[in-house]
């Protein structure tokens, strides 16, 4: 699985999260098991509970990147293949590695799992 966005650390455990209005967060769950820590059911396999900061031990913005053949590129998961799909802006490397080009300026290429090491760029996040 690559993860991106928002991040809290909770009574142990990584949720994402949203910033609600109010400068509290709604920190976000698949685990049926966290309706025993005061989640609630919001739709299939979502469960969310609205804490505030002061509750949270850590916030973190998560973004993946993949090692791919020596090279360090931006990763996403391919949702109807399954696959990773690597991109880049770099014209030299993306011809090198048989990337496509799908963009002006932006090259892509799916690749499979065990020929990528996900790598998760972790940087703190604050409300400011």
């Amino acid at each position: 699985m690559i993860r991106k966005g928002k991040y809290a650390i909770y009574n142990g455990s990584e949720y994402s999260f949203s910033l609600l209005e109010d400068k509290s967060i709604r920190i976000i769950s698949n685990k049926h098991a966290d309706l025993s820590q005061g989640f609630k059911h919001l739709d299939e396999n979502i469960y969310i509970k609205n804490v505030s900061v002061e509750e949270v031990e850590n916030l973190f913005k998560i973004n993946s990147k993949a090692i791919y053949k020596g090279e360090l590129f931006t990763a996403s998961e391919e949702r109807k293949t399954g696959k990773v799909l690597l991109d880049t802006t770099n014209t030299e490397i993306a011809k090198k590695m048989g990337f496509e080009r799908t963009d002006k300026y932006m090259y892509s290429k799916s690749v499979e799992w065990d020929e990528v090491e996900i790598i998760e760029e972790r940087k703190p996040y604050t409300l400011d």
